[in-house]
Order: structure tokens, then sequence, then C-alpha cells
């Protein structure tokens, strides 16, 4: 056999080994999910992607969406004047025609007591707001004026703390006050979500809220990272409530509750050019975990996305996602959350003209070597 005819029978062969490695689309998930019936995300766009189905047909969100109604219905029916007071606590007290009682700020003592002019010591912890704002009119009424109007209201509730921990900017325990009293309110406080946050937010809701009528509980340990006992309320920052009224960021809070922001990843996989794991942070979508990952290659289907996501119950659903069309502006993006797979198909059309390309830059330069060194 001539050298001619061995350079040949190389080439046939890595050129063989060469088109059936282009045969192959990118890496895949498995399509288990596939073969259910098409479910639509829970606050999804309708026209924004299209969910293939699901393994499960359980709607846990929707026993979620209850116990968030549920609380609303409690917290809201509870006065702000009905929390209890307890250590810590700072009270602004004024008293009309009484000069020194203008503003007068006094905190509440570990002994559980205030002391004001007039008046002096008076105990004020496991009183309400209303209930103290009585006392302290009957002593004046005892001591000083007839029919005395008080005004008293909580300026710091210390005693009644949150956690707030996770992908935040400052993490800690937060006392309440009349400027912080919803989710919001606290995740402001801290710092906001920072560049790490999964884009949910977990909420433990303390049991028996900080009533008078239920002793408060404390505060869960910022070290513990997930608060101990009960199941959380997840909170997506993404979504788009239904009533908006009922959000739960809006939701106001009690001493006890513990919020804590998920860090989390997203992966790309398929034909793009540099698939691997990327942080999440709110608002990131589809086409920018694409462009995250150095952007489609030329194969990719583009029409044809895949985007694949872990339901509450581990069940897994498939959502197609045109970032075509997203790119022309025809259609609408999706949001990603945290664990989410990107997949990326690739073009039966466009993998003929790659095939050629691979060939001509990579078979036909080995082979060009291959002969020169056989020669």
């Amino acid at each position: 056999m001539t050298n001619k005819q061995v350079a040949s029978g190389v080439f046939a062969a890595v050129l063989a080994l060469a088109l059936d490695g282009c045969g192959t689309s990118g890496p895949r998930v498995p399509d288990a999910g596939r073969t259910a019936a098409a479910t639509q995300s829970p606050g999804q766009p309708a026209n924004a992607a299209v969910s293939r189905g699901a393994v499960s047909q359980s709607q846990p969100a929707t026993s979620q969406d209850t116990r968030v109604h549920d609380l609303w219905q409690k917290r809201n029916g509870a006065a702000e004047g009905a929390f209890c007071l307890g250590p810590g606590d700072l009270l602004e007290v004024s008293v009309p025609r009484v000069d020194d009682m203008q503003g007068l700020r006094a905190r509440i003592s570990p002994a559980g007591t205030i002391t004001l002019p007039h008046i002096g010591s008076i105990q004020a912890a496991g009183l309400t707001e209303a209930e103290l704002r009585e006392r302290l009119k009957q002593r004046l009424g005892q001591t000083l004026l007839r029919d005395p109007q008080v005004s008293l209201f909580i300026a710091e509730q210390m005693s009644q703390q949150v956690s707030v921990t996770g992908a935040v900017a400052r993490p800690g325990l937060y006392g309440l006050s009349r400027q912080n009293r919803t989710v919001a309110d606290l995740l402001s406080e801290a710092g906001g979500v920072n560049e790490h946050g999964g884009g949910k937010v977990q909420f433990y809701p303390a049991g028996g809220g900080a009533t008078c009528s239920a002793a408060p509980r404390p505060a869960a340990p910022i070290a513990a990272g997930i608060p101990a006992g009960g199941t959380p309320i997840e909170i997506d920052l993404n979504r788009q409530w239904q009533p908006p009224n009922e959000n739960p960021l809006t939701l106001p809070v009690v001493g006890g509750d513990a919020i804590v922001v998920n860090t989390g990843r997203y992966f790309v996989d398929g034909w793009v050019k540099t698939p691997g794991a990327y942080d999440i942070s709110p608002g990131t979508t589809a086409l920018g975990g694409l462009t995250a990952a150095g952007g489609a290659m030329y194969p990719a289907d583009l029409h044809s996305i895949i985007v694949w996501r872990t339901e509450p119950g581990g069940t897994k659903k498939s959502i197609d996602v045109d970032v075509d069309a997203v790119r022309k502006g025809s259609a609408q993006d999706l949001t990603l959350e945290a664990g989410d797979v990107v997949s990326v198909p690739a073009s039966t059309a466009k993998m003929v003209p790659y095939s050629g390309y691979w060939f001509l830059t990579n078979v036909i330069r080995v082979g060009a070597g291959l002969s020169f060194t056989a020669f």
C-alpha cells in the first residue's frame, strides 16, 4: 500500500468520526417531563413561554396562596396597637398643657417600666399601646389634670425583632418601627437583595404573633441559616400577585418572624460558547442567561430553547422559549429561577453547513498534517 493510500484511509476515518460527532446536538436534559399535560407556570404571562408539562399534577402553590390569604386576614384584623410592649421599646408621650411632657421619649427598662414626669415609674411591658395609654390617663387624672388627653405611640419596637438572613447586604436582627412594618420594609432595612440572590424569599411567620394574648416568640438565631420549625411561605420576587393587595412582600411582620433570601444559580448547557453554572439575580431572563454563557453558537436553534424547572414537589417541568422571537420583540422573555436549566438544542438545518465548516477548519487541517508526515 502506497503512502498516498495510507493517507487517504486515515483521512476517510477521521472524516467519518467528525461527521458522526457533528450529527449529535449538545448536551440535553432528559425529556421525561414532556409526556405530561401542558401547564402554565404560576404568575407567568401566557405569551411569554409555553410549558410542555410536568410529571406531577399537584398544585402546591394553591395551598401556599391560601396560607398567604389567611395570614393577611389574621394580621390585618389585628390593630397595630394590639401588639405587646416589651423591654427596649421606645415610646413617645405627649400631654397637652403640660410643658415637660411634650414629645417626651422613654424607653422601657429591662424591668418592664418607664419613668415619666408627674407620674413616676409605671409598668409598661406586657401591655398594649391602648392599655398603657389608659393607665397614663388614670395616673395624670389622679395627680395633675382633670380628664387628661394623652398621645402615645411606639417609636421603636425593639422587643419585637425579625431575623433577616441569606443573600442580603446586611443580615441581622431588626427591631420593628412605624417605618418598618412589612416584609419589603425589613428587606430594605437589611440593604436589599445582593447579587447572589436567587429571586425567592422564604418567610417563616411566627406561630402566635406578638400580641399580648400570646407570648411573643424569640427571633430565630442568625447563625442557624434556616430558622427552626414551621414551613416557610415562598415569595417569588418576580411574580405578579393576585389580588395585588395580598402580595406577601407587603405582609405585616411581627416579632419572631424570620426572612431568608435564597441564594441560587442557573445552568446553561447545549450549543453555547461557555456552558456551565451562573449566579442568578432577580430579573435574570432566558435571553440574559444565554448572553452570560457567551451567546449561542451557530447551530443553536433559538426557536426551541427549553428551560427545565424543578417544582416544589420535586418534579421537573419543561418550558419552551423562542429566544429569536424575544430578540425581535414579538414575544416576552422568561424570567429564570434558581435551579433552572437552560438547554440549547441544535437546528437540523444549521448542522449541515456547520458540519462542512467544522470539516474545513478541523479535519482538513489534521488530514493535511498526516499527508505531509506520510510523504
